[in-house]
C-alpha cells in the first residue's frame, strides 16, 4: 500500500484555518492534512514526539508540520521549539507562515522586482520605504528588500517600536536601516524628503490610506507603488487592489490581490517542498525562491 503523505497543521488559534488548508490540498494531490487547534507552545514537544515517531525514519518524508495561526511571535517561537524536539534519524519538515507573513512579503517583494525586471533592471541600489512597516509583514519585506541589495527604511507611530523591530533586522541581517515616526501627513511627506525613496510600500491595517495621491505623486523619484491592503480605502491612494505592476502617471503600482497570487503561489510551493526532502527546515528564504519556481 502506497504510504500517505500526512500534513499536521498546527495553529494557537480556538479554529485552524480554512485557507491555510484549502491551500495544502490544493497542492498536494494524495496528502492528508490533519488539524491541530488551540495548541500552546507548551504542548509543541509531545505533539512532535507523536508525530514524529509512529513511522520509521525512511517513511519521514512522507510527513510534515505546517505551522499558522495569528500570533507570528508564538508561531515562531512553536516551530523553534518544534525543531529542537526534532532529532536524526526522527526528522520531518517544517514551515510557518503565521498570519501569512512569510508568504506575503515573498509575493510583495516578487513584484516590486518584477516591476523593475521588466524595465531591465533590479533592486541593488535602490531605495524602499516601508509605512507601518514594523509589524511581521513589513519586517520581512524589509529583510527581503535588503537581501535583494536595496536600502531600507521603516515607519512607525511611535520611532521607539520602530526602532525595536529594526534593530532585530539589523541583528538578523547584519545591514543598515532607517526609521521614521509618521503620524500625519506632514510626517510622511518628511520621510519622503529625507529618505528619497525610489519604492513606496505600505503594509497598514485594512481600510486606511497611508500614503495620498497628493503625496507620492509630487516626487518624481518614486517609482515603484506596492500595497498589501486589500479592503479599500486601500494603502497607497491610486493603486487599486486588482492593479498588476500597472502603469500609474508614470510610476508602477502593485495592489493586494496581485500581491496575493503570487503569496498563494508560494505557499502551494512550500507545501510540496515540505514532501520533497525528509527534515526540511523552511525559512523566509526559502519561501521567497519558491515564489519564482
Amino acid at each position: 500500500m502506497k504510504m500517505k503523505k500526512m500534513l499536521f497543521y498546527v495553529s494557537m488559534e480556538k479554529h485552524a484555518s480554512p485557507f491555510d488548508i484549502i491551500e495544502a490540498y490544493d497542492a498536494v494531490e494524495d496528502v492528508a492534512v490533519v488539524p491541530y487547534a488551540n495548541v500552546s507552545a507548551e504542548e509543541i514537544p509531545a505533539l512532535v514526539n507523536d508525530i514524529i515517531f509512529p513511522r520509521s525514519p525512511k517513511d519521514l518524508i512522507n510527513t510534515a508540520i505546517f505551522i499558522g495561526g495569528h500570533d507570528v511571535v508564538k508561531g515562531d517561537e512553536m516551530m523553534e521549539i518544534a525543531v529542537r524536539q526534532m532529532f536524526n534519524p526522527f526528522k520531518v519538515s517544517i514551515v510557518a507562515d503565521t498570519d501569512g507573513s512569510n508568504t506575503t512579503a515573498a509575493g510583495c517583494v516578487y513584484k516590486i522586482k518584477e516591476s523593475y525586471t521588466k524595465k531591465g533592471e533590479n533592486l541593488k541600489g535602490q531605495k524602499a520605504i516601508i509605512f507601518a512597516g514594523t509589524g511581521p509583514v513589513g519586517l520581512r519585506i524589509a529583510a527581503l528588500l535588503i537581501k535583494e541589495g536595496a536600502d531600507v527604511a521603516v515607519t512607525s507611530r511611535k520611532l521607539d517600536r520602530a526602532m525595536e523591530a529594526i534593530d532585530k533586522v539589523r541583528k538578523v541581517y547584519n545591514a543598515d536601516i532607517k526609521a521614521y515616526e509618521v503620524r500625519s501627513d506632514e510626517d510622511t511627506i518628511k520621510a519622503i524628503e529625507d529618505f528619497k525613496p525610489n519604492i513606496v510600500v505600505t503594509t497598514g491595517p485594512p481600510k486606511i490610506t497611508l500614503v495620498s495621491k497628493a503625496i507620492w505623486s509630487e516626487y518624481k523619484f518614486i517609482k515603484i507603488l506596492a500595497d498589501v491592503n486589500a479592503y479599500p480605502p486601500y494603502g497607497v491612494e491610486g493603486v487599486d487592489a486588482n492593479d498588476d505592476c500597472k502603469e500609474i502617471e508614470g510610476r508602477i503600482g502593485t495592489g493586494a490581490l496581485r500581491i496575493g497570487t503570487i503569496k498563494n503561489k508560494a505557499q502551494k510551493a512550500i507545501i510540496r517542498k515540505l514532501f520533497e526532502k525528509k527534515g526540511n527546515i523552511l525559512k523566509l528564504e526559502d519561501i521567497y525562491a519558491a515564489a519564482f519556481e
